[in-house]
């Protein structure tokens, strides 16, 4: 706003002594004044703040995303030989720009889902705060455990609730989805190597993008993944384990959406969200990642809750078109789905 310039005030009248003041307190007005002065200076701060920390965590993630790239495109070289030539040699970062870009991409098509629909709707958000892996230097390893966004107050009711949940996984879909066959078109089909490796799980829209691209493999043979194709992969990875029907994930948002707070729904969440840990426990056997996620949803529902909060108006109905935008999540969910998304086979 541009400076206003104005006339001299007046010279001012006498003013009355100040014993012939009821009430009057001395500083009075310079104490008001000093108040509002600090009241604009929380305010205008904590807007700063808001930015802030979102900015310095996203440029965190795109240097830790970056040397993970970087270091996904030398699997040849020990990691710590990739991260120590990348002081002497800072252009090798450059190396790493596909798959940062292609993981960011996808993340931040998720959280912006979830926030223009916030918005849409009057529920007070935060930015998208992206998290960087401080394990980025090991491969393999994305760089970052993905993104959060906190909602700020109740949503009003569960139309608001649906939408904005379903909308951030299936955002995220749509952008992993062309990522992922671009990444397949270019891929190498070779034997599977005798000595074994790591294996990542095939999500269902992995196996039909492959057979569309390259058909059916040959027996023993393998996809090998570039690092815009291991992105892509995250990005299902990160979609699944938010569609899960627990607490407030987006799952538990949008079976919450579906079922209300009666005390039928109630009954079919907790359900719901026991039958979701058995069946973590199990999977652990096969990929002890899945008890260390399950130990993470504990520490959340220790904090958060895994009731899920009602919002303002519950007893409004759910209109058609959100009902609809809930079962695409659940079709993206089993789009996802890997049930053993990592695993280490020996010779």
């Amino acid at each position: 706003m541009g400076n206003m310039e104005h006339a001299p005030d007046p010279e001012p009248a006498p003013l009355p002594s100040k014993d012939t003041l009821p009430g009057h307190k001395e500083g009075d007005q310079t104490g008001q004044t000093r108040q509002a002065d600090q009241a604009g200076q929380t305010g205008q701060a904590d807007q700063r703040i808001q930015w802030r920390r979102p900015a310095i965590l996203f440029a965190c993630t795109v240097l830790t995303t970056v040397v993970a790239g970087a270091i996904m495109e030398h699997p040849t070289v020990p990691p710590l030989v990739v991260l120590l030539t990348l002081f002497g040699i800072p252009s090798l970062l450059l190396d790493g720009l596909p798959f940062s870009l292609s993981v960011l991409g996808i993340l931040m098509a998720h959280e912006m889902g979830h926030y223009l629909y916030a918005r849409w709707y009057g529920v007070r958000t935060s930015l998208p705060h992206f998290i960087p892996s401080p394990l980025f230097f090991i491969s393999p390893n994305p760089g970052t455990f993905g993104a959060v966004i906190v909602t700020k107050a109740p949503y009003p009711h569960r139309q608001a609730l649906m939408d904005i949940g379903a909308a951030g996984p299936i955002a995220g879909f749509i952008v992993a989805v062309p990522i992922m066959a671009y990444s397949l078109v270019g891929a190498r089909v070779d034997l599977i190597p005798a000595n074994g490796g790591l294996y990542l799980g095939e999500p269902l829209v992995f196996q039909a993008l492959a057979y569309l691209i390259h058909g059916p493999l040959p027996e023993n043979y393998t996809i090998y993944l570039d690092s815009v194709g291991l992105a892509a992969w995250f990005g299902c990875l990160v979609t699944m384990l938010n569609l899960l029907p627990v607490g407030q994930l987006d799952g538990g948002h949008i079976l919450y959406a579906f079922t209300g707070g009666a005390q039928s729904g109630r009954r079919l969440q907790r359900n719901l969200t026991i039958t979701s840990f058995l069946a973590l426990a199990v999977l652990g056997l096969y990929s002890p990642g899945w008890w260390v996620f399950g130990a993470l949803l504990l520490l959340m529902g220790r904090f958060s809750g895994f009731r899920h909060p009602a919002p303002i108006d519950d007893a409004a109905p759910l209109p058609g078109h959100s009902k609809w935008l809930g079962w695409i999540a659940v079709l993206v969910f089993v789009q996802t789905c890997m049930p053993v998304p990592i695993s280490f086979t020996g010779p």
